[in-house]
């Protein structure tokens, strides 16, 4: 195994000692280890209230316990919760509720049945006194927005059943189904003994109801309902509480019915829900939809057409959506499949031995034809994904009237908040050459009134954004380099940007298809226009495609500013002509970000805000106040939250979640330029060691996939998994470099050299890099790039790659097994980048494939595989293997038993982790190397372990 030389690697360690005990008299800082950054946080789900007034959120560590905070945002005020994972703020900010998990320690020890047994607890906490009741053994549980309840479920006292017991009656059960029909429990089972209990927060005082299965809040009334089921299924009804009264009473009382779904309208005066009948099994069974006002205490049950009910039914497989405005409820139906006669393979006599029919019925067998639309794999993806979905269907709720959307031509038909059209969408056009192109679909605006669809466009990508105008009447889409919009009632198409003098197409796009474009920010009130995005840029593009404006010309282009709208009004999707708007602004040239204020109407160039060497992310406004959330971090900034009025100038920062960070030393970042072999300009970042000392050259560990360089100022993910954790590096002594790549089609495994090499070399030249100690790391994709550069260099000293393709000729017509897709069309037209297919150009395909040039390999190079790796075949890994291995190369292949594609498995991860340092530690630094690495491991059956 190489190593570096001795004397070399003392002075360096020397220096870098010198630097550490400089640093230590100063601040108590130390270089970070594995154990440090499984102890980082992370910021989950974090949420403002509707008035603005408290923010909440999860804090997780990577391994470890979480903790739940509500700050009040004038930042006076907060409440901790330690296990608190996940939480609520009622809408009025009066309360607040937080789920209470055990922790990992007990976790970790308990033995697979006693986890069982490990129960969480709810804690809910009145924000304005401080005081809290904890609630033991929560299975569920939801807080009111307005009157101050809080209602969990658990499981009643008497389900003691060990899980022998529960196995051996739910057997018989089965058992008993098969004679008797009418067998309700078999489909009630998981639905029972549950226990509802409502408590009353203002005084304490509550009330148990027994056998709940499913409850809900209005958001506006002081109405909570619940589903009543029991074993047998007679005494199952829906019912009601006015909780300001203590009253429960029955909505609808029916035997061996479930009610699922409780959908309350936004107003809260209605509750939408649907209602089935458990002795019909699940898969099969009929529902009805249904709507109970609560103010007059009536019910109406939307009624389907004879036709309708002899071809479509109601599955409890749905999801029922209110619009904005509550004058329409979206709901789905499912087709009624007949099934195919089933042939009893039993024989009963001497003679059914020899029956050909019964014999075959026991076939295992799958047919691949090669006209099928999907070939076997994704169509059994698609057959289970199809199972979940439901044809949409729009109920009027004032008129009466039921609309059906989507049909089996046109199946994808999303709810929204229009009063006039939806979108519908399908690809059953294009699925066969789903294989080899790439995903498509025909896109069309269907009537809510009648149903009527009128085709927007034929084959466009189906990732492609079209949005719908106020009216309905227009959907603005963009296609082959420019922005269209469709006119439903001329039935025309008008190209919006055909006058314009500036690329709307994707000006980095370096895959063979077409370049997409940067998307629309969305139309104006009354189809006054639409905005669109080019690289930089916001443009006012008329309806008749007439006129256009640059609203952002003036800063953005000239300047490398790329604005971009942030959404202040998620349930309003259009914008007023004389609106306001919040713009993020991100630098393309030094990588950082801003706020920017954009006064439509007037004809102004956007108002700074501000504009930092940080990186500003907007997350959200509160509903009914001008309060904003943000976050700013750069690469030595955890990204805490931010709340201000509607300039992010007035911010005020209210979490310190992950204080730690001044106790390391972590490393600085530096933009670096260069030019690549063939003169494009590149750039990348280079993050200087802590405690840098000019004049000494560092290992360097390359990191890089395509574009990185602007992640300049973003913190580096505190998590262990398959990725170089840069501060962990750079705190231990390292450099990390992340280049950018530019990509030529054709030839994708020629370009990562021809765009890091001289990056590198300019790192060298600064003095920075050691020119013997630089090591290359991937996975996935950039795992293939790293197996391709190092037969084409001998510049690194050692090599890590993860989960690589390494024979593009095998990998072409192999399948990604977690969707059951091809693999065809990520080399002609994707990621891979060849542009042809395999018979057209059979020379690229050997010219990209790292195997066939593996005894060029100088570098020494670990391999990391999941062995049920779901997008890439594990055996590209080992074709690689065995190919250095023939070859008497350098190669180990780390294989983790029962991995994906990313490590899940916390100790998978823990160990790469250390095995990926320990292998850059000895041939970038020298250091001896570990048994693993000298011997290898004998194999282990871990089940006879």
């Amino acid at each position: 195994m190489k190593t570096l030389p001795l004397n070399k690697w003392s002075k360096m360690a020397l220096a870098i000692s010198l630097t550490f005990s400089t640093q230590a008299l100063a601040v108590e800082q130390r270089p970070l280890q594995v154990t440090d950054v499984m102890k980082f946080k992370e910021i989950k789900k974090p949420t403002l209230t509707d008035n603005g007034e408290w923010l909440s959120y999860t804090a997780q560590m990577d391994r470890g316990d979480s903790s739940f905070h509500v700050i009040n945002t004038d930042g006076k005020t907060r409440f901790d919760v330690e296990l608190g994972n996940g939480g609520q703020v009622s809408a009025d900010g009066k309360y607040a509720a937080v789920l209470i998990k055990p922790s990992l320690l007990s976790n970790e020890k308990a033995s697979k049945k006693e986890k069982k047994d490990l129960k969480s607890n709810l804690k809910v906490i009145n924000l304005s006194t401080g005081a809290e009741q904890v609630f033991e053994a929560v299975e569920d549980y939801q807080l009111s927005d307005t009157g101050g309840f809080v209602a969990f479920s658990q499981i009643q006292d008497d389900k003691t059943e060990d899980a022998d017991a529960a196995k051996d009656k739910a057997d018989d059960s089965k058992a008993e189904a098969k004679d008797d029909e009418n067998d309700v429990a078999l489909h009630n089972r998981k639905r029972i003994k549950y226990n509802l209990t409502v408590v009353n927060l203002q005084d304490s005082s509550s009330q148990v109801i027994e056998d709940v299965d499913n409850f809900s809040f209005s958001s506006k009334r002081a109405v909570l309902v619940y589903s009543v089921s029991v074993e047998d299924g007679s005494n199952n009804s829906l019912k009601a509480i006015n909780l300001n009264g203590d009253k429960a009473f029955t909505i609808v009382s029916q035997g061996s019915s479930s009610f699922d779904h409780l959908s309350w309208s936004h107003n809260g005066d209605k509750l939408a829900f649907i209602e089935g009948d458990f002795s019909k099994k699940d898969d099969s069974r009929r529902h009805k939809l249904k709507i109970w006002n609560s103010d007059k205490n009536s019910i109406k049950t939307v009624k389907t057409s004879t036709e309708q009910q002899q071809k479509w039914f109601i599955s409890s497989t749905n999801k029922l959506t209110w619009s904005a405005d509550d004058e329409r409820l979206f709901f789905g139906f499912k087709p009624v499949i007949a099934k195919p006669e089933e042939i009893d393979s039993k024989p009963e006599d001497q003679a059914d031995l020899y029956n050909v029919d019964k014999i075959v019925a026991k076939r295992n067998l799958q047919i691949w034809h090669g006209n099928d639309p999907l070939i076997k794999t994704n169509e059994k993806f698609q057959y289970n994904r199809d199972k979940k979905a439901f044809y949409t269907a729009v109920y009027h709720v004032d008129d009466n009237e039921l609309v059906r959307l989507a049909n089996k031509d046109i199946f994808n038909v999303v709810a929204s908040n229009n009063e006039n059209a939806v979108l519908g969408q399908t690809d059953l056009n294009y699925r066969r050459i789903r294989t080899w192109e790439g995903f498509f679909s025909d896109f069309y605006i269907v009537d809510l009134d009648d149903g009527e669809k009128h085709l927007v466009v034929e084959k466009l990508s189906s990732y492609t954004p079209v949005k719908l105008s106020e009216s309905g009447r227009y959907a603005a889409y963009y296609q082959d380099g420019h922005y269209w919009a469709y006119d439903s009632d001329k039935n025309r198409r008008v190209n919006l940007t055909k006058n314009i003098d500036v690329s709307f197409a994707n000006e980095d796009h370096d895959y063979p298809s077409a370049a997409p474009g940067y998307g629309i920010a969305g139309w104006l009130a009354d189809d006054e226009g639409v905005l669109v995005y080019d690289k930089f840029d916001i443009w006012l593009l008329a309806t008749d495609g007439e006129d256009s404006q640059c609203l952002t010309c003036s800063l953005g282009r000239p300047n490398n500013l790329q604005f971009r709208i942030n959404d202040l009004d998620k349930d309003n999707d259009i914008i007023d002509e004389d609106a306001t708007l919040l713009l993020t602004s991100y630098n393309d040239d030094k990588k950082n970000f801003g706020f920017y204020q954009l006064a439509l109407g007037q004809d102004k160039a956007p108002v700074k805000l501000v504009e930092d060497n940080k990186k500003y992310k907007f997350i959200g406004k509160a509903k009914d106040a001008d309060k904003i959330l943000f976050s700013r971090e750069d690469f030595q900034e955890f990204p805490d939250l931010w709340v201000s009025d509607l300039n992010p100038a007035n911010g005020k920062k209210l979490t310190d979640v992950n204080p730690q960070v001044d106790d390391f030393l972590w490393g600085q970042p530096e933009l670096v330029d260069w030019r690549s072999s063939n003169g494009e300009r590149h750039q990348g970042i280079l993050i200087k060691p802590a405690n840098y000392v000019e004049g000494v050259q560092y290992p360097v560990v390359v990191y890089y996939y395509r574009l990185f360089s602007q992640r300049m100022y973003e913190f580096n993910q505190m998590k262990v998994n398959h990725r170089p954790n840069f501060p962990l590096y750079s705190s231990n002594g390292y450099a990390i470099f992340l280049p950018d790549v530019h990509f030529d089609v054709g030839t994708p495994g020629h370009s990562t050299n021809k765009s890091i090499l001289p990056g590198l070399q300019k790192i060298i030249d600064m003095g920075v890099a050691d020119p013997n100690a630089i090591g290359l790391h991937g996975h996935s994709w950039s795992g293939y790039q790293t197996l391709h550069s190092i037969t084409e260099t001998n510049m690194f000293a050692a090599a890590v790659s993860g989960a690589p393709v390494a024979n593009m000729t095998s990998a072409y017509s192999g399948i990604r097994l977690g969707t059951g897709l091809a693999r065809q069309f990520q080399y002609e037209m994707g990621q891979s980048r060849i542009g042809a297919s395999m018979f057209e150009r059979r020379d690229l395909y050997i010219e990209n494939s790292p195997v066939f040039f593996a005894d060029r390999i100088t570098t020494p190079l670990l391999m990391q595989f999941g062995d049920i790796d779901d997008a890439v075949p594990w055996q590209q890994g080992v074709e690689m293997y065995l190919a250095m291995r023939r070859l008497d190369k350098e190669v180990i292949l780390l294989q983790y038993e029962g991995e994906p594609h990313h490590l899940k498995k916390y100790p998978n991860k823990v160990d790469y982790t250390i095995k990926m340092m320990q292998y850059f530690d000895h041939y970038l630094k020298g250091k001896p190397a570990p048994e693993w690495m000298t011997q290898g491991e004998a194999y282990r059956d871990k089940k006879a372990d």
